[in-house]
């Protein structure tokens, strides 16, 4: 190599060595530029007692020129107007607000992310759960608000506000999400709008057992509005299977035992109850004979397959039906949001008709099959005591406070009177015979009479 061209490679390194110091300052000056303390943004969000911040020191320690370039030519380490600008910009370009952050705010859209993690909650509605045997019946939560921070409406905050300065403080004011069910729309349910109750026989054990049955069936059951319901599709067949037991039922105007006996006066309790909170009915029977446990008139019999207690809820409430045994009382409680009016109903029995039975049937016991009741001729039991029909009215009276609003005809119904069943013993009675005392009197039937009953007690 000739001396002249070591001196033209000495003098190009010199060249290199003196651009690349040119390069070095460039970049030097442009960092500078670039990390002005008046081009340095803070944000402070602030929501209840919480603080959070956001500032952009941290582009100060980029040192590698690609980066500072692009960054200048987006204008996303311009002043806090660029700033401003290019966010709406991006935005106007259909970016999610999160994404637009990120773009033009280098770690920012973490901060965002950590609010609404804070912030964000969907509302809770009310909640009513009841429960029939346990008091008080219903219990209640209450409903809660949600949250949800908007970050369209954030970004248009921090861009208004980067537009006039760099130091920007900001009150988050999330969208409240408000609950569909409210505790007060729930509460009026708790409101009892009928009960009604019956008393039965607690030594009947069996027909005692099967009114518990059957009465379980609509422990805790709700009524929906406008819907149909039926006693025998709820309580299921009468049946041993089915675990009921047998007792006294009326067939052909004639008490004998089946499965089920007692059913008829769940029923029944369950008929008052429903009628007294308004309810519409679709099918309802009445016995044969007049119940003892309820007015005339208001019976409402049921036999699997033949007949049936059904009914609609035609009110503007779902209800909710609670049933008790106690001692010797079946009843029912029907609770549901009150009338507008409040209003009250009474039933009414107008007897038409009284229908007298036939006269007694006696029957001689002269194979001593009742010899518990009866053995001489002279004497008389009732099997079957006489008991006279009626015919009827039943009428369901609807009150507003004291004023009768109206007068509803419900069903005419006809009891059968019973003929009385009297049973007389076949034996005729011995003759006394006379007695003779020491002193030689002849006691009579009267004297006896006399001493025995003291009579004497009144010549002191």
């Amino acid at each position: 190599m000739c001396k002249g061209q070591k001196v033209l490679i000495i003098i190009a390194f010199c060249l290199l060595v003196l651009l690349q110091g040119f390069f070095y300052v460039s970049i030097q000056f442009s960092v500078v530029s670039f990390a002005d303390e008046n081009d340095i943004i803070q944000m402070r969000f602030t929501y209840n007692n919480q603080i959070y911040t956001y500032n952009t020191s941290h582009l100060d320690n980029i040192q590698n020129f690609h980066i500072l370039s692009q960054a200048q030519k987006h204008n996303r380490l311009g002043t806090a107007n660029e700033r401003a600008t290019l966010l709406k910009k991006v935005l106007d370009l259909g970016f999610e607000p999160l994404q637009a952050f990120q773009y033009c705010f280098k770690g920012l859209e973490q901060v965002i992310l950590k609010m609404q993690k804070d912030i964000d909650c969907n509302p809770i509605d009310a909640t009513m759960k009841f429960n029939p045997n346990q008091s008080p019946y219903f219990f209640f939560e209450h409903e809660k608000v949600g949250y949800k921070l908007d970050l369209y409406v954030l970004a248009e905050k921090i861009i208004n506000e980067l537009n006039n300065k760099s130091n920007i403080d900001i009150k988050l004011e999330p969208i409240q999400l408000l609950p569909q069910t409210y505790y007060n729309e729930l509460s009026g349910y708790a409101n009892l709008r009928s009960s009604f109750f019956t008393s039965f026989n607690t030594n009947n054990t069996n027909r005692v057992h099967n009114i518990k049955l059957a009465m379980s069936k609509f422990n805790g059951m709700k009524i929906e509005r406008g819907k149909e319901y039926s006693f025998n599709t709820i309580t299921g067949k009468r049946s041993e299977k089915n675990g009921y037991k047998p007792a006294n039922v009326i067939v052909d105007k004639k008490y004998v035992e089946d499965f089920g006996g007692g059913v008829c006066q769940a029923s029944t309790t369950l008929y008052n109850a429903l009628l007294l909170a308004n309810m519409d009915f679709r099918e309802v029977h009445s016995h044969s004979l007049a119940s003892s446990y309820v007015n005339m008139g208001f019976d409402a019999m049921v036999n699997y397959g033949t007949s049936d207690l059904r009914w609609v809820n035609n009110t503007d409430t779902d209800m909710y039906v609670r049933t008790y045994v106690e001692g010797n009382r079946v009843g029912v409680q029907i609770f549901g949001k009150p009338d507008a009016q409040k209003y009250t109903y009474k039933r009414i029995t107008e007897i038409e008709k009284q229908i007298d039975p036939q006269e007694d049937e006696v029957i001689i016991d002269s194979k001593g099959e009742h010899k518990n009741l009866v053995t001489f001729t002279d004497e008389s039991a009732y099997l079957t005591y006489p008991k006279k029909g009626y015919k009827v009215r039943a009428i369901l009276e609807k009150y507003e406070g004291d004023k009768l609003i109206e007068r509803k005809f419900l069903r005419r119904v006809t009891y059968q009177s019973v003929r009385g069943v009297k049973v007389v013993g076949s034996t005729p009675r011995p003759k006394m015979e006379e007695q003779i005392t020491e002193q030689g009197f002849v006691l009579d039937e009267q004297i006896i009479n006399f001493w025995e009953n003291k009579q004497f007690e009144q010549f002191y």
